[in-house]
């Protein structure tokens, strides 16, 4: 008893401070981060130069909590816009969740967990999503949403599906021309998270990562897994005799006969050709997602929800917040209203992320037709825009 009495008292004492990172702290932040994820030194710049150089570092949005003036626990949120072809969603990613090993099991985390979160809803987001352990985060509201879909591609398939067709391939070593391509051909893509140009530029530099392109299709992996593509982009008939004739040289170099790809799981014509080709697929998660705000989330697909030929009202509340948001879609015209319309559907927070992400079927509630037409909202991440 004496002894939980001292412990209690000596925590008392110690001074807690939960603030944004200061750009002076840098150092000490690179060394706090390398030590909880036990990296080599000065791998975040390196892994993550967009977000995590000195001069890129959006340190408002690094929030920290110091013990006695010490950095000992961290959550960093990081801006990113979805775009869902004409809808542009505000989301904030959440990364670098660390703690000290030695002050572990305080409640730090969930401190400043709670303190994003409230940020990031004071901030205007919609979303937050990230990328870590369903039940730690759970407790957090964030649930596994989203679809996208690896497709296993070979040699063989490609040939016994499409043919052997060939193209000539070039090595991206910084060309502002290639440069150029590669961000025309991505922007094509109608499922992305939004990079200005610094932010491409960044990343196709990247120590370790390989980039290759044709004139009109690229890929990029990481060095010494050639095997597993982290981004690709082009029309099928550009994207599929590339990968063909990068399987017959790069990949026979390397004693690579396949490759497995990620791709959103969107009907557009790169899907149809792709499960076309391929040896064999799987659907997957996209990561784990919160609901920061129902009604600026429905506002923010207002262009989809147009775009899908139909009429309902209903209106969607979430248990925990209270917060109670009325859709309705008429055609064309779509209202979010603050009151209640039409079908009353009240769900806790992590299954209106399931229903909302992944589908009416994965909650306990009436299966009504037009909950299956307007759910799954769309969305992807690329695994370069990873954080």
């Amino acid at each position: 008893m004496i002894k939980l009495i001292f412990y209690i008292l000596y925590h008392l004492s110690m001074n807690i401070e939960i603030s944004s990172l200061n750009p002076e702290e840098f150092d000490e932040m690179m060394r706090f981060l390398e030590k909880c994820y036990r990296h080599s030194r000065g791998y975040f710049p390196r892994r993550y130069p967009h977000v995590w150089r000195r001069d890129t570092l959006d340190y408002e949005n690094k929030i920290i909590l110091k013990l006695d003036g010490k950095i000992v626990s961290h959550v960093g949120i990081f801006p990113l816009k979805f775009i869902v072809n004409e809808d542009i969603i505000d989301v904030g990613g959440i990364g670098g969740v660390a703690t000290l090993q030695e002050y572990r099991g305080r409640g730090y985390m969930s401190r400043l967990m709670n303190y994003s979160i409230e940020k990031m809803g004071r901030d205007g987001y919609a979303l937050s999503i990230l990328w870590g352990d369903r039940q730690r985060y759970g407790h957090f509201g964030y649930e596994v949403a989203g679809r996208g879909l690896k497709l296993k591609i070979s040699i063989r398939s490609i040939e016994q599906e499409y043919g052997s067709k060939n193209v000539e391939l070039k090595r991206f070593y910084g060309e502002e021309t290639l440069l150029e391509k590669i961000i025309e051909l991505h922007e094509k893509i109608p499922l992305r998270v939004y990079r200005d140009r610094k932010t491409y530029e960044l990343l196709f530099n990247m120590d370790n990562l390989m980039v290759y392109l044709s004139d009109n299709a690229y890929l990029a992996y990481f060095a010494r897994h050639e095997e597993l593509l982290w981004e690709q982009g082009g029309d099928p008939d550009n994207l599929i005799p590339f990968l063909y004739s990068f399987l017959k040289t790069v990949g026979r170099d390397m004693n690579v006969s396949s490759l497995e790809l990620s791709i959103p799981y969107y009907p557009d014509p790169v899907l149809k050709r792709l499960l076309d080709i391929c040896v064999g697929w799987n659907i997957t998660p996209v990561g784990m997602v919160k609901i920061i705000s129902l009604k600026r989330l429905f506002e923010s697909y207002i262009n989809y929800f147009s775009s899908l030929n139909t009429s309902f009202s209903a209106t969607f509340k979430i248990k925990e917040s209270g917060e109670r948001v009325g859709l309705i879609v008429n055609g064309e015209n779509v209202y979010v209203e603050e009151k209640e319309v039409g079908k009353k559907f009240v769900l806790n927070e992590r299954d209106m992320v399931k229903l909302i992400f992944n589908g009416v079927e994965q909650v306990n509630i009436d299966s009504l037709n037009f909950l299956k037409t307007v759910f799954p909202l769309p969305f992807y991440v690329w695994i370069l825009d990873h954080i």
